[in-house]
């Protein structure tokens, strides 16, 4: 009687692993997926208007009015947990090669990425920015730009609008003829 009580409490042991482990499975992958693209600072700089900073922070930022027609801003943003689909494809395969036996490691490791930064801006009366204090990222690498630069050229861009011509069109364009044969 022991050892059927015991086979069966074993049974449950496994089953309730294999649950916990499927339950688990992705959550690595989908949190490698989200997250929140960083802003661009090379687009924030001082004389900059206060929606382009706005735009690159992915929000409107804390308001407090300083007297003088002046306002300062805080922005509170995550570095480094922007979205990225090549990690969350390496989670992915690892956790098809350990049969899920990763994805505990790395959901802990998805909860580690990234840190909280703080940019403080202040506008003046025509909301454009005077000064601009807090994180600073390093500079980039020539490699980093030169890659960057490369990546741009495969990005698919709108087409910008070509001004009209009025008259010098219309004569270009080919005169349809109506007669009929």
């Amino acid at each position: 009687m022991l050892k059927a009580g015991s086979s069966l409490l074993c049974g449950l042991f496994v089953l309730l692993t294999l649950y916990v482990l499927l339950s688990l499975s992705g959550c690595s992958v989908m949190m490698a997926m989200v997250g929140d693209k960083e802003p661009d600072f090379e687009r924030i700089k001082v004389g900059t208007t206060k929606e382009e900073i706005d735009f690159e922070f992915n929000q409107l930022g804390t308001q407090r009015d300083v007297g003088d027609g002046k306002t300062e801003v805080t922005y509170k943003y995550e570095m480094g947990n922007s979205p990225n689909a090549a990690r969350a494809a390496i989670y992915g395969y690892y956790d098809l090669a350990t049969l899920g036996f990763a994805e505990p490691v790395f959901t802990i490791v998805e909860f580690f990425v990234g840190h909280k930064e703080q940019t403080t801006v202040v506008y003046n009366a025509e909301n454009k920015a005077l000064s601009i204090s807090g994180y600073t990222p390093p500079p980039l690498s020539p490699e980093m730009k030169a890659a960057i630069e490369e990546q741009e050229k495969h990005v698919r861009k709108r087409p910008t609008p070509r001004p009209s011509q009025d008259s010098s069109v219309d004569s270009l364009s080919p005169q349809l003829s109506t007669t009929s044969p």
